[in-house]
Parts: C-alpha cells; structure tokens; sequence
C-alpha cells in the first residue's frame, strides 16, 4: 500500500512540474470553441503576384515617385533607409555556423546575420527608388554570402534554448525574402537588377535549409515563436511560388492567432512575459503574415475571427496607457513596425494613435522583423473619415458605392467587375494611384482596374498599369465622383443588372459612385 501511495505521489509531483515548465517555456493560452468555429476560410493560393512580400510594384512604384518629386513626409522616412545604409557597413565575412542564444545571449554571427537581413532590405529598397545598380549589386552580395556560405544554426552553450535556431532563422528569412523579392522582380524605369539564376536557385537552396531544418521544428509554444514561423513560411512560398509551404504558413498562423490575441483582444504574452516587446513580435508577424496573403488575393487572415488582428492593436493601445492589469509598456517602449502597416489596412483610431505617438521610422532595435514601414506603408492608404474634395485621394484606400446602393467589386480578379455587394470587403477596396498627367489607376489585391478600353466589361486582372488602367477622376456637384477611360467613356455600374462597362459617352446616375473608406 505505501508502494501504491508513494508512487501516486510522484506521479503528481511529476506532472504538476511538467505543467509548470509548460507553461513557463511555452505561455500557451487555449483558445475557445467559438474562436475555432468562427475562423476565416482562407482562399487558396495557387499562384503567386510579385513582389509579392510587403511591397508591391505599384507600391514601390509610388512611394519612389513621391520622394522623387520632393515629398516632405516620404522623403524623411526614406531618410532612414539611407541612415542604416550609412551606419552599418557592408559584410566582408559570412559564417557556415550561426551561434545564437535565448534571453539576449548573442555571438557575432547572430549579430551580423540580423543585421544583414535588414541591410539587405534597406539596399533593395534604394535600389527601388533610385534604379541604380549599384545598390542592387550590394544587396546581391549579401543574399550571395548567406547563399554560398551559410550551413546550419547551432545554440551557443548549454545554458541556451536548444530551439532557438528554429526562432532565429523564422525572424531573419522573411526579411532575406523580402529584398530577394524586390531584387528579382523589381524593374524600377526598366532596371533589371541581374541577379543570376544561378545566384537564385543558391538561394532558394538556402531558404529550403532554414525552412526544413529550422523553422519547421518551431515547437508548439502557441505565443510569437508560431507566429514568426508561419509567417517565415509563407514568405518562403512566395519566393519559391510553392503553394503547399505558403498554405503551411497561413495555416499556422490560423492555429495560432486565438491563442496569441484571445476573444476581446486580450494579449496573455504582455503578462507572461512581462514585458512590452513579445506580445509586440506576434502582431507584427500576424500583421505581415495577413498582408502578405492579402497581397496574394487571400484577405482571410485580416478579418479571420472578426477582425482578431484589429483587436489585438486595440489591446496594444490599452496596453501604452497602462489600462490593461499588466502595466509593462511606457511611452518610451518601442513600438513596433507592424502597426505602420497594419493601420494601411485597417484605419483604425488606435493605430493611427499609436503610430502617432511613436512614428516607427526605422527597424525594431533587435533587428527581428523588416522596417521602414513608415517609408513603405504610412499614407498609402488606412483613414477613418472617406476622403472629400474634388481632388483624388491618392494613395487612399477606398470603396466605390453605385446608384443601386450596391458596391463595386473587383471580384479578385476572376471574372468581370460587378457591382453588386451589400457590404464592402477586401474585394471592394482599391487603392488610388497617381497614374501621372492628372489620371489615376485603381488597385485591388495587387492587380490593376482596366477600362478593356470599352470592347468588353471592365476587369480587375492586369498586373501594371497602361494606358486603358488610367482614369480621369471627374467629381460631381453632388459629391460623387465618375470615371473616364482613355478612350474618353465613362465606366457605369450597369445598376447592378449585369458586369460593369467603360462604353457611356455620358455620366448619369448609374455612371456616378460614392466615395467611401
């Protein structure tokens, strides 16, 4: 009887202690049953839009052309891509074995392969907005030096998580892939980076090593170390246009968004860890995550369990003033890019009041996740209020409501517009681009609004912007606007009956739209 007692014992001592170090490696929070049964059905990705990793062309097309032309705001957010260019020098060695450790242990090659990542990406972007090859060839050399040289990731000592590697690799790769993107795909005025298919294929040799070996053994800890992951892994995909690894990604960051943000946007990771940076990590790599598939035609993730993401910004303004229980943040607390891009998105008042209050200009201070989302992102689009006066809103994100009090849709792509939605989602969002002469274009999900120049109904599916994607945008007494094609017809909403056209020598009412947000 005291074998059966004093075994039972330990028994209990055991698991109890095996749920205590549970919870403190791992910070899980369960999510609900209704969180489960009200997730968002993503769309099936199958092929792949380039740049497709934050940027796009039309975004990197603009944001060039405006510090170019002097804007004020661009030009000193573009300021400090130039600053970390000027304050880190370019790599002369590479390392076969990346040395990392847990709770701030670093080694020089943890160091450097961070801030590489974001150096790579800060020359891609330079190169995008000067075309000179000069700093696409520096970009090269580093995406080449990890390539050819890098092996494996390896824990510093003993003393380190031995799954660290798994985390280090999830947040360095995406920025990598980033400026990979832009250097394959880019052509600022026609140049052509010429990074050589030999070059590439190194490099996607290089992501499927840190995907395989790495990233891919994230243990199930259910707080940021998920998030980083699944959002490493659909970077990769859209670089190696793998639709099994990027539908991996999306898949795990939908495993693990009701853990990481619960229902009311509750954030367990400021509490657990006590501290204003971690619950930081996992809404910036949710954020980047959803934009990312958003950009690739998959919007599922920005308003999967009722628009989760926004909530957990909401918490993170809760959290700066101190209004949560778990009083860890101050105003002098980083803040962290994503919210740059997730207020691009979404223009909510909380995030557009903390990017206010602290206006992330640069790259986050661990050179964990890409930056310069104030230079990429801030004021393309994310406003509360829809945008008024005679002139167009460029760079404005905004939705078209016809006469039959219906909204116009680009219907992602795959068939002709139409104008026939009650309510206005990803799909009936579009993006003003200043199209140059006084014309605009329209962007939805990437790809650009075509008049067909009259022969046939108006599309959503070109993926650059000529002469029939470019719009005169005409406003009218009554505070609605209309829209004239290149071959001097206006597109009409057609009432709803039928797909849109661009064929009316006239504006009347099924040719006029109301501007919304």
């Amino acid at each position: 009887m005291k074998k059966k007692i004093s075994y039972w014992l330990a028994f209990a001592c055991l698991f109890a202690l095996c749920a205590f170090l549970c919870q403190c490696k791992k910070s899980a929070v369960k999510g609900s049953a209704s969180d489960a049964a009200s997730q968002t059905t993503p769309r099936a990705v199958t092929t792949f839009i380039h740049p497709g990793v934050i940027n796009t062309q039309a975004n990197l097309d603009l944001i060039a052309s405006q510090v170019n032309s002097g804007d004020a705001t661009r030009t000193a957010a573009y300021q400090k891509v130039l600053d970390f260019i000027s304050n880190n020098a370019l790599p002369t060695q590479f390392y076969a074995t990346v040395y990392v450790g847990s709770n701030g242990h670093t080694s020089p090659s943890k160091s450097q392969i961070r801030k590489d990542a974001e150096l790579a990406y800060a020359l891609a972007l330079r190169f995008a907005k000067t075309a000179d090859i000069t700093y696409a060839n520096q970009c090269i050399a580093i995406l080449n030096g990890w390539s050819y040289t890098f092996q494996n990731y390896a824990p510093i000592d003993a003393s380190d998580n031995p799954n660290q590697p798994a985390l280090e690799a999830s947040w360095t790769t995406p920025s990598f892939v980033a400026a990979a993107e832009i250097i394959r795909y880019y052509k600022p005025n026609g140049v052509s980076a010429n990074w050589s298919t030999t070059d590439i294929n190194k490099f996607n040799d290089y992501l499927n090593n840190v995907k395989n070996n790495y990233i891919n053994n994230v243990p199930a800890y259910n707080n940021n170390w998920n998030v980083s992951a699944g959002y490493a892994k659909m970077a990769i995909g859209v670089f190696l246009n793998s639709a099994s690894v990027f539908q991996a990604g999306e898949d795990a960051i939908n495993a693990v968004l009701p853990q990481v943000i619960q229902s009311g946007g509750t954030m367990p990771e400021l509490c657990d860890r006590q501290d204003c940076v971690h619950y930081q990590y996992s809404l910036t790599g949710l954020t980047y995550a959803a934009e990312i598939a958003n950009m690739q035609g998959d919007g599922s993730l920005y308003t999967a369990l009722s628009s989760r993401i926004s909530s957990g910004y909401d918490f993170e303004r809760s959290a700066y003033n101190q209004s949560t229980g778990c009083n860890y943040c101050s105003t002098s607390s980083p803040i962290f890019p994503g919210v740059e891009v997730a207020y691009y998105h979404y223009g909510t008042a909380n995030m557009l009041s903390l990017r206010n209050q602290q206006a992330p200009l640069g790259v986050p201070n661990d050179n964990t996740f890409l930056g310069f989302t104030s230079y990429t992102h801030f004021n393309l689009g994310g406003s509360t209020t829809p945008p008024t006066g005679s002139n167009p809103p460029i760079g404005s994100v905004i939705s078209l409501k016809g006469f039959n009090n219906a909204y116009v849709s680009g219907e992602n792509g795959t068939q002709a517009m139409t104008c026939t939605r009650t309510t206005a989602g990803d799909t009936e969002h579009f993006t003003v681009i200043d199209a140059g002469g006084g014309k605009i274009s329209l962007r939805s999900k990437a790809k650009f609004v075509s008049s067909e120049n009259g022969t046939m109904a108006t599309t959503c599916n070109r993926a650059t912007a000529g002469d029939w994607e470019k719009f005169d945008w005409i406003t009218t007494s009554d505070g609605k606007v209309t829209l004239r094609g290149n071959n001097g017809l206006f597109i009409s909403s057609e009432n709803g009956t039928q797909a849109m056209t661009c064929n009316r020598a006239t504006a009347s009412g099924w040719e006029s739209f109301t501007v919304g947000n």
